[in-house]
Order: C-alpha cells, then sequence, then structure tokens
C-alpha cells in the first residue's frame, strides 16, 4: 500500500483523555507558536490544516465542520468553502504522498495549540518558502513532508491553494518541477 494507513493517517501528539493542565513544556522537536511569526494568513492555515487533521485521526470530531466555521468567520462564508476545499487538497496531497503518519498538535487543545509538532513547523515553513518564492527550500521541505520521496504534487497543490487564498502570493512564482 502507498502512503499511510488510510484509517489513521493523522496522530494527535496528545491524550484527548488525559489532563495536562493550562501549560506545558514543549516535547522532543516541538517549537512555540510565538516563536516561528505567523502572519494571520498562515496563522489561519495552521488552525484549518489541524481541523482537517483531527478529521482524519478522529472521524467523529467532525473537524473539517470546524474548520469551515472557523474560515466562516475569518474570510466570511463566499469563500470559506473554497479555502477549506483548497487546503483538503492539501492535506489529502499529504496523506497519499507519506508512509508514516503525521503528528500534530490539536487547535482545541488550550496549551497544545501553542506548540508546533515538527512536522506542522515543516508545513508551514513550506507554505512561507513558496510564498516568498523560495522554491529550492520548497522543494526540501516537501521531501521531507514526502518522507524522503519526491514531492509528488505537494508543491503545486500547496501552490494552488496560496495562488486562490493568500492575500501576497507571488503569481509570477509559479513552481516548476526539476
Amino acid at each position: 500500500m502507498h502512503g499511510a494507513d488510510p484509517r489513521r493517517p493523522f496522530r494527535p501528539v496528545y491524550d484527548p483523555q488525559a489532563d495536562h493542565g493550562p501549560k506545558r513544556d514543549p516535547r522532543p522537536g516541538e517549537v512555540a507558536l510565538q516563536d516561528i511569526g505567523l502572519d494571520p494568513f498562515a496563522r489561519l492555515t495552521l488552525v484549518l490544516l489541524r481541523s482537517h487533521f483531527q478529521t482524519f485521526a478522529v472521524p467523529e470530531s467532525q473537524g473539517w465542520l470546524i474548520a469551515l466555521r472557523c474560515a466562516t468567520a475569518q474570510v466570511g462564508p463566499d469563500a470559506a468553502g473554497a479555502l477549506c476545499y483548497d487546503l483538503l487538497g492539501v492535506v489529502q496531497t499529504l496523506r497519499s504522498s507519506r508512509t508514516t503518519p503525521i503528528a500534530f498538535n490539536a487547535e482545541s487543545c488550550p496549551c497544545c495549540r501553542d506548540w508546533l509538532t515538527p512536522a506542522e513547523r515543516q508545513i508551514m515553513q513550506m507554505i512561507a518558502a513558496l510564498r516568498h518564492n523560495h522554491q529550492g527550500r520548497a522543494r526540501t521541505l516537501a521531501q521531507l513532508l514526502c518522507d524522503g520521496a519526491p514531492d509528488s504534487q505537494l508543491l503545486a497543490v500547496t501552490e494552488t491553494y496560496l495562488r486562490r487564498n493568500a492575500p501576497d502570493f507571488a503569481h509570477g512564482a509559479a513552481y516548476s518541477p526539476a
């Protein structure tokens, strides 16, 4: 089988049943959200990604509805559906490109959402690299995210998401495979 286990392609790194309090220390490899300086679009992207990841990790959570509500609150009802759909394309491409699950922190957990897992950090760095036309860096991060395999459409799908939704995307910076 190619790609991650379709039943559990994403893995939350916390136990939702465990009480770890309002604050916690970082787990190995995690970075504080405040230290990476996400702009409002990138922060919204992270929130929506985590909601979509939650949908696949715990289907009964209906994370996609949370994503749609959040997007509607941020960009309005006319743009929310397309924004979520375009980002779901990125999530689906990640699912089919990886052989291992993506560890993520749930946005619904008050203390976990303040930390980025290594995979979340790589995703956000890849998006930032594409937004700033740093193709080499984006390609390297995509390969890491795809478990060392060629990016398998991840950059092209992510660029489509950015072209349609990012307010400052350099439209002339189209991804071109090496």
